[in-house]
This record gives structure tokens, C-alpha cells and sequence, in this order.
């Protein structure tokens, strides 16, 4: 009935409401996902989701991103990067893997990496 990576999207082990903003950096793992604001960089050692209502003035550096909501900072991804269609992205962009969904948008450089650099760019 779910793959596995749906399955995994369900276990949310971090939320930051509608209603929170965060001022200060961020650092942890376990699948996390922003609904409200942060000011501050991101360092996730698993996935991050960036919801629709979510505003970030942040640079991002996890294992897989799904952003719908608005993030000004770089973003680094050591597997996967995907802009929903509703978000949007200013700054540049460092991913192994790029899916852009209609409606999502980035202003910035992409660059493509081999698996092998993503962990020296994460750390």
C-alpha cells in the first residue's frame, strides 16, 4: 500500500508549528518538518520538510529536502532535493538529485555532485 520512503515520511520525530518561529541554528536528526519560521542554519542528518506555511532565512544541509515553502539560504542535499509547488528557493542549490514540480521555482546556481563529495559538504 506505501513504499517505503512514505512510510518513512510519516514517522515526523521533529515539528515546528504554524504558530513557532525559531531564532538560532538547528542541529539533530530523525525526519523533521517545518511549518513555521527559522532564522538561522539548518543541519539535519536525515530529511527535512519545508511545509507550505514555512519561511526559512536559513542555509539548509540534510540528506533529502521536499521544500513547499519559502526558503532564503543555500541548501545543501547529500541524496535528494525536491521543490514542490509551492515552494521556492533563493539561494544556491548543492544536490545529488533535483526534482523541480510545477509551480516550484529557485533563484540561484545549481550544482549536480557526485555521492562521494556530499558528505564532505554536509560536515
Amino acid at each position: 500500500m506505501f513504499n517505503e520512503k512514505e512510510k518513512n515520511l510519516n514517522k515526523i520525530e521533529t515539528l515546528i508549528g504554524e504558530k513557532c518561529s525559531i531564532i538560532g541554528s538547528l542541529r539533530g536528526e530523525g525526519l523533521m518538518k517545518i511549518d513555521g519560521s527559522v532564522e538561522g542554519d539548518i543541519f539535519w542528518q536525515d530529511d527535512v520538510i519545508i511545509g507550505v506555511s514555512s519561511y526559512c532565512k536559513s542555509n539548509v544541509s540534510c540528506q533529502n529536502a521536499f521544500i513547499n515553502g519559502k526558503v532564503e539560504g543555500n541548501v545543501i542535499c547529500e541524496n535528494s532535493l525536491t521543490l514542490e509547488p509551492y515552494g521556492k528557493i533563493t539561494g544556491d542549490i548543492t544536490v545529488k538529485n533535483l526534482i523541480v514540480k510545477e509551480g516550484g521555482s529557485f533563484d540561484g546556481k545549481c550544482t549536480m555532485i557526485a555521492s562521494r563529495n556530499a558528505e564532505e559538504l554536509i560536515e
